[in-house]
């Protein structure tokens, strides 16, 4: 009876993840046909030379040993890797590939909760599921699943669900393999997005719920203390790559400084930030890629936030003897978004919506087992309990189908963005670059000035639309607009270039030299600065320097035509 038994819930249970599958399918296959956009996906991917040129001993060791983009996550760049030598340069490869280690997270959680909650659930099966259904189609987690650069995102949870599991295996019976391979899967998941630096901690939150670790009628506090003491090693692999996110982003200079970003700001956006995450959670509408930095912040939002946060985690240790789920979840949630909440300040987002896809767990573990809770208490049918699941996951796999189709393209991403969101000069610079590459230069004017009117500090806006006007015989307006991009930042070569030539155009060389010279200084590899060093000093008559520059530029890239032809017609 005992094995009909057994064998029938795991029937039950293998229906159940058939489901989840399912789900996830609906609402993701679509990404097969996605392009990749030209947020990021570019920078990771098709313009990555070592990405493009597939698995090989030296990218690979090229990928372990430096930072790529302010950021250290060899494994997941190693994947990007073997993504082009098994399916080329396949977009919708690639998208599936995410859409794959998303179907892989999905039903990880929910077998480790059935089988985590085996002691304190008469039936973990129900809220199991809810738990990972709502996980599987939440419209929050679209962004983590269908931009290829977020592949960091679900290849870590990957290997953070799969400690999870090898946990079980220390906690029911000390196995020191299991152990291990939870510091396997630990120092993996680290090295393909640093955010797992929070898992040791989730750990000690699942020995308090569901393992019931603690016993509260005795000494929580020490067994508190031991709970910690043993996850030690694990401790100090967070230590070991929070160092290195560290030099990574603060070498590639997307660490911001406490004059662009001062600490009472940022202090008042992660209160608030932390409220706006649970508002999308229970409202999943107007979602975008990117999500501006507030320049002031009116003192009632954060003091508010900061009450309702301090007043749930009140409660939340008030009950924790009664209620430990709830200390769980809340500080699973609040815990697991420190490294990315904005105190230490990383780009110029006030929030993203990836940064959710492991938060979101400890809340919806909040919701499907305290449900079923009240349910065994008598305070909730069940099948209103399910019933009012099933129309939730059903609501929000619309709402998570219809935003996986504004990642269809770069085009359909950035009006979404700039259609809910103001003043979002990101995505007007993006969309404004979008547009000059199809030759809209009129429409991609507007976009690089919408772009530093909501940021008076966007150089690089500024710079794009002096390069249009200059196009358009307005050499006068560029070159102040030039003017001020470089006295925000100096050192932009691009502005430098650019200015160089219009300079040129009106026959002003000294002035032409001394851009150009300083941009090549900047960017001492890049073509276009030398073959404009070369223009510039055939202008002036100066053949010999003329071709010397040109040839420069063609040792650095042989295919180049417009060296060849030039060198072919000076004398």
């Amino acid at each position: 009876m005992g094995v009909a038994k057994a064998g029938n819930e795991m029937k039950k249970a293998l229906i159940a993840a058939a489901v989840l599958s399912a789900l996830v399918l609906v609402v993701y296959v679509q990404c097969g046909g996605f392009e990749l956009v030209t947020y990021d996906d570019t920078s990771y991917v098709s313009n990555n030379q070592r990405v493009m040129q597939g698995i090989s001993a030296e990218n690979i060791g090229w990928a372990f040993s430096s930072f790529q983009l302010s950021n250290y996550h060899p494994l997941t760049v190693v994947s990007h890797m073997l993504d082009t030598t098994l399916f080329g340069d396949s977009d919708g490869a690639r998208h599936l590939v995410n859409v794959f280690f998303h179907l892989c997270n999905v039903p990880l959680l929910f077998f480790f909760l059935l089988k985590a909650t085996a002691k304190v659930e008469k039936d973990g099966l129900i809220p199991s599921f809810f738990v990972a259904a709502l996980f599987a189609v939440h419209p929050v987690h679209v962004e983590s699943v269908a931009w290829v650069a977020e592949r960091k995102d679900v290849l870590s949870t990957f290997f953070w669900l799969s400690a999870m599991h090898s946990w079980l295996g220390w906690a029911k019976d000390r196995n020191t393999a299991s152990y291990g391979l939870t510091f396997l899967f630990t120092g993996l998941g680290i090295l393909a997005k640093p955010m797992v630096v929070t898992l040791p901690a989730a750990l000690v939150l699942l020995d308090l719920w569901p393992l019931k670790r603690v016993d509260f009628a005795g000494n929580p506090l020490g067994q508190l203390f031991k709970l910690i003491v043993e996850k030690l090693p694990l401790f100090g692999l967070s230590v070991f790559s929070a160092v290195l996110t560290v030099m990574a982003q603060h070498g590639g200079g997307a660490m911001q400084t406490v004059e662009s970003f001062p600490l009472s700001l940022r202090i008042s956006n992660a209160f608030v930030s932390y409220v706006a995450y649970l508002g999308e959670l229970v409202v999943p509408v107007n979602l975008a890629v990117f999500y501006p930095y507030p320049h002031e912040i009116p003192v009632w939002k954060p003091a508010l936030a900061a009450l309702l946060l301090i007043a749930v985690s009140a409660a939340a240790v008030r009950f924790i003897r009664t209620f430990p789920l709830g200390a769980t979840g809340w500080f699973w949630y609040l815990g697991t978004l420190v490294p990315v909440i904005g105190l230490v300040q990383v780009g110029d987002q006030s929030m993203a919506d990836r940064y959710a896809y492991i938060p979101y767990m400890g809340i919806y573990m909040i919701i499907a087992f305290g449900s079923s809770r009240l349910v065994r208490e008598g305070r909730l049918s069940g099948k209103a309990a399910v019933g009012l699941g099933a129309a939730v996951v059903a609501v929000l796999l619309v709402g998570a189908y219809t935003q996986a189709g504004h990642w269809k393209d770069s085009k359909s991403l950035y009006t979404r963005a700039l259609a809910v969101t103001e003043n979002n000069h990101h995505m007007h610079y993006n969309y404004g670059n979008l547009l000059e590459r199809e030759k809209d230069f009129t429409e991609a004017a507007k976009h690089f000035k919408a772009a530093f009117e909501a940021d008076p500090s966007h150089y690089k806006a500024m710079s794009s639309l002096a390069t249009i006007l200059s196009r358009k015989g307005d050499p006068y307006t560029a070159i102040n607009l030039y003017q001020r991009a470089l006295q925000i930042n100096p050192d932009y070569a691009t502005a430098l270039g650019n200015r160089g030539i219009v300079y040129m155009q009106q026959g002003k060389f000294e002035a032409a030299l001394a851009d150009l010279r300083r941009a090549q200084q900047l960017e001492p590899q890049h073509v276009n600065h030398m073959i404009n060093m070369g223009l510039l000093y055939y202008m002036r008559g100066d053949n010999a320097s003329a071709k010397e520059w040109l040839r420069k530029a063609l040792h650095i890239d042989p295919d180049n035509k417009l060296v060849r032809k030039n060198l072919v017609l000076i004398p």
